[in-house]
């Protein structure tokens, strides 16, 4: 049955969109009260939230099937990895419509969509990296955000003008057009515009799991920053203090009411260590929010 209600949501919000579409509609496809489809999603949110996320998986595990074939040279992957990507989207049309129409206020939803960026944004880094080697590295960033809005073009065509392009010969083209690019920039060596320092801190903050409880994702955040400070290339004696301040954030995080003034000083003292930053920052969302 969840499988079912999945199956009529994608069908709905292809035909009539997200907002459109109501729990009513899709609960009336399946022959179920609404209260029923309740018991399987508990709310719109919930359901939009799994649908995309279950196709977001399908996509990463059809770039993951194509990098593993070792028949294929690294051009040939990049090239199908960006077919794939065309076609999935082609192919899931309301998943644009979609991302367009949700109102930006919808905090679950929104947060929602910064991890599935997030994911894609990861999974392009390392794909350039594989085609390109570490020499591409300083410049990854900047690279993919072209190789993002060079996608991000042809989709607009492709999806919402219905513009009889062929997807393999675009992905031939925008690979060999990037492929020409990404040699460039390692040839002069610009100074980046996104630094890596700058986009950890994006990614730390977009790929939190919104599906792990609050006092889990306190927990990990925790461990992470543990183990950074074990590898920072400091002296000891800076190593201790921050060791420090951890496990006095640790115990004072274990209190039924800690003290929030104290929490923020001790998590913008770790922020000042750019290794720590990205986590730390994420760690102060979590523990002083209002």
């Amino acid at each position: 049955m969840k499988q079912r209600i999945m199956d009529s949501t994608v069908r709905f919000f292809s035909e009539k969109g997200y907002v459109a579409t109501s729990i009513q509609d899709i609960a009336d496809d399946c022959g179920i009260a609404k209260g029923s489809l309740y018991k399987f999603f508990p709310s719109k949110e919930d359901l939009f939230i799994e649908v995309h996320l279950a196709k977001q998986n399908q996509l990463l595990a059809d770039i993951a099937e194509i990098r593993a074939n070792p028949d294929l040279s690294l051009q040939e992957i990049f090239i199908r990895e960006t077919e794939s990507q065309l076609n999935f989207f082609v192919q899931n049309k309301f998943i644009m419509k979609d991302i367009l129409e949700v109102n930006a206020t919808e905090g679950k939803i929104t947060e929602f969509l910064l991890q599935l960026r997030a994911n894609l944004l990861t999974m392009s880094k390392e794909g350039v990296i594989r085609r390109f080697g570490e020499a591409v590295e300083p410049h990854v960033w900047d690279l993919i955000v072209m190789y993002a809005g060079i996608m991000h073009e042809y989709l607009f065509l492709l999806v919402f003008e219905n513009a009889p392009l062929n997807i393999r010969e675009i992905s031939e083209y925008m690979v060999d057009r990037y492929e020409e690019m990404a040699e460039n920039v390692i040839r002069k060596n610009p100074k980046p515009i996104l630094r890596t320092d700058m986009m950890a801190m994006y990614m730390d903050a977009s790929c939190m799991n919104l599906f792990q409880p609050k006092h889990e994702q306190i927990e990990t955040l925790l461990a992470q920053l543990s183990s950074s400070v074990k590898e920072l290339p400091c002296a000891n004696h800076r190593r201790t203090e921050l060791q420090e301040a951890i496990q006095i954030l640790q115990s004072e995080l274990a209190l039924e009411s800690p003290k929030m003034v104290l929490l923020r000083a001790i998590l913008h003292f770790l922020e000042n260590e750019p290794e720590l930053k990205g986590t730390a920052v994420q760690l102060e969302k979590l523990v002083c929010r209002s």
